[in-house]
């Protein structure tokens, strides 16, 4: 029988020195429980984007979940597409949409909108309008996420597109741009969507309000084809001696983020909906904390996903992202290790996320290991520095997830 293992993945949380000398946000955040688990269990860092990636969820995930980015390379598009339910045939491609707000220059301003609900709704029209069935299917991810998938089996309006000849860059990537100067080489490659994305635009930049004061605008990147990834179960499963010769090893993913439920779902995890998970800082951790519970009754693996930390560093927010990193501590993992503390259980994130420029960076990231098997490497806390204080450096996310998966061996009579 397999040990329980939850690897709860929380997205952004580990943090950059503040210019001013203040600590970061998880140094800050009152976090008794994941402070506990640092001081008697294992706690270190880990080089999760690997060397050549791109510092984002795009590789952080995948490599937590034990792929190798740069062997097994996933689109964001895709991933989300197949969360949203939108089938992918051979010759189509998949893109992520990101709905960006514009300053006064019409310059993009913040790469993730929030927007209030008749903002959405209105966005969600000109989108949908944007690229009409049935050479295209879009769908709405919650918020400013967006996907849309050009169909490449005839239909006339689809246009021959290879991803790897041109594929702009993530939003935050060309914040302080105009989105037309951001695009121009899109025109050069795949001049259709350009097209359409133009158009869009032009309606979207006079959707002022309260919220937009300045207009939105869609910003089109990571692209691609349907991702095709090992299955979990055969891809690690060696990692854990226990697991019987042929014995799929069953894992699943509890998350709202469309991008972590379509590589849970490429990888043959369970994905299932959870109610009250939004993929956003107010996402309801209690049921995350719940459907997780339940599903290791039949999985041996369960990951558990948490975009809010992300976000608020995106919004360059440290109070807000201390003050939710608290609220995962008493909500999410203080009753995940109160209800099983015979399971294995590691805390980490996917790459690091600056309050200071709400950017993204590939540095080294805080993790704890915690239950049967682990091997003592205390922390004082759960931080930044506290873990790189330990000297313990593990050089992937692969690498993490297998030391988590093998550290049963050594208890007596595993």
């Amino acid at each position: 029988m397999h040990t329980s293992r939850i690897v709860c993945i929380l997205d952004g949380m580990a943090d950059l020195p503040q210019a001013d000398g203040q600590p970061t946000p998880l140094a800050s955040a009152r976090t008794p429980t994941l402070d506990r688990l640092a001081a008697t269990g294992a706690a270190g860092l880990c080089q999760v984007i690997p060397p050549g990636a791109e510092a984002g969820s795009d590789a952080g995930i995948p490599a937590l979940l034990g792929y190798d980015p740069l062997r097994h390379p996933a689109a964001r598009g895709p991933l989300e597409a197949l969360a949203a339910g939108l089938p992918l045939g051979p010759g189509d491609t998949a893109w992520r949409c990101n709905v960006v707000v514009l300053d006064a220059r019409g310059r993009i301003a913040d790469p993730a909108a929030t927007m209030h609900p008749a903002t959405e709704q209105a966005v969600a029209r000109i989108v949908r309008a944007a690229f009409p069935a049935p050479a295209h299917a879009t769908a709405h991810g919650g918020g400013f996420r967006f996907t849309v998938v050009e169909r490449g089996d005839g239909h006339a309006a689809a246009e021959p597109f290879a991803p790897a000849s041109f594929t702009p860059v993530g939003p935050q990537d060309v914040t302080g741009q105009a989105p037309a100067d951001g695009l121009r080489n899109l025109a050069r490659h795949h001049l259709a969507l350009h097209a359409r994305i133009t158009a869009a635009n032009a309606h979207l930049s006079r959707l002022t309000g309260p919220d937009t004061p300045h207009g939105l605008a869609l910003w089109p990147w990571g692209c691609g084809p349907r991702p095709h990834l090992p299955p979990f179960f055969a891809h690690r499963a060696t990692a854990i001696p226990e697991t019987a010769p042929h014995a799929p090893l069953r894992a699943a993913m509890v998350a709202a983020v469309p991008l972590a439920r379509g590589l849970a779902m490429a990888a043959g995890l369970a994905a299932p909906v959870i109610p009250g998970a939004t993929g956003g800082a107010d996402t309801d951790l209690a049921a995350k904390a719940a459907a997780a519970l339940a599903l290791l009754a039949d999985h041996a693996v369960v990951f558990i996903h948490v975009e809010g930390p992300d976000m608020c560093a995106h919004a360059r927010d440290a109070r807000a992202k201390s003050a939710l990193l608290a609220r995962i501590d008493a909500q999410l993992v203080a009753p995940l290790r109160a209800a099983r503390p015979d399971a294995l259980l590691c805390v980490t994130c996917d790459h690091v996320t600056h309050c200071g420029d709400g950017r993204h960076h590939p540095d080294a990231v805080p993790f704890l290991l915690h239950g049967p098997g682990v091997s003592p490497h205390p922390a004082d806390r759960f931080d930044e520095a506290a873990c790189a204080a330990t000297g313990l450096c593990i050089p992937s996310g692969p690498a993490l997830l297998d030391l988590l998966l093998r550290a049963d061996t050594n208890r007596a009579g595993a």
